[in-house]
């Protein structure tokens, strides 16, 4: 089938394309609302444009795709989305759950309230994108750039983020219980009131960045950079610093019961009011 049978047949009210070839078509500014595309071949395909609210992609094969446009409320459940470019896009209330992310670019774009639970993102580009209230609970996120990205209010439970890029970025309120987040680069990033318990920062660079009144218990946090962070009201009970850095670090009102400082670098931290 041809982007252009699909287009006629779809506006003379046929919606069910269950496992169609796509691949390598074009359609643009096409409004496919609730279509069914479940397991089709969408690889390499272009959408640039399109209205795909409520569309059915579970299972779909979109590596190389272009998904530009309205994709509120899709289903990509399970999808291949490998190198797939929804840049700008809204994906807000889309489900995303165990697909593969991998390589794909959602800079700029709204997830909303998305479903990505159990998803691969590894070197995912989610630069600035809108993902507040999101479930990224289990996802693998390693090496992908979340720099200036909101995840305001986002269940980031046991989520791997090895060497993650949260630059600048807006964690305020996530949940990051027993994450593993070993070299994440967060300098100037936002995580206050935010729960970090369990999770394993090892040699993460935490530079400027803000843990106001955060949860931080049972954490490893050896040869972390927290040159200059906030730490204010923060909770580190039970956690481990070894070697890190906290130069002039503010650690006002910090519990710090239990804490591990052992060859920790305070020069200059503020302790007390």
């Amino acid at each position: 089938m041809d982007a252009q049978e699909l287009i006629e047949r779809y506006n003379r009210g046929e919606t069910n394309f269950q496992k169609v070839d796509l691949q390598n078509q074009k359609l643009t500014n096409i409004v496919l609302h609730r279509i069914n595309l479940k397991e089709a071949n969408l690889s390499g395909a272009c959408f640039e444009g399109c209205f795909l609210t409520q569309a059915n992609l579970k299972e779909a094969n979109l590596e190389n795709a272009v998904i530009k446009g309205d994709l509120s409320a899709v289903n990509l459940i399970q999808s291949q989305l490998i190198r797939g470019d929804f840049q700008n896009s809204d994906l807000t209330d889309a489900s995303l759950r165990n697909a593969n992310l991998s390589h794909s670019n959602f800079s700029h774009s709204k997830l909303i309230c998305a479903l990505l639970h159990d998803a691969i993102l590894k070197n995912a580009n989610l630069s600035h994108a809108i993902l507040i209230n999101s479930l990224l609970s289990r996802a693998n996120l390693t090496d992908a750039n979340l720099q200036g990205a909101n995840l305001q209010g986002a269940n980031l439970t046991n989520a791997i983020m090895i060497n993650t890029n949260l630059e600048n970025a807006n964690l305020s309120l996530t949940q990051m219980n027993s994450v593993n987040g070993v070299g994440i680069k967060a300098s100037h990033a936002n995580f206050s009131h935010a729960n970090l318990s369990g999770g394993n920062f090892a040699n993460s660079v935490f530079h400027c960045a803000n843990f106001y009144h955060s949860m931080m218990t049972w954490c490893s946090l050896k040869m972390v950079d927290f040159s200059e962070a906030n730490l204010s009201e923060a909770n580190l009970l039970w956690s481990n610093l070894t070697r890190s850095n906290l130069t002039k670090a503010n650690l006002v009102h910090a519990n710090i019961s239990q804490v591990n400082f052992d060859r920790a670098d305070l020069t200059e931290a503020v302790m007390k009011e």
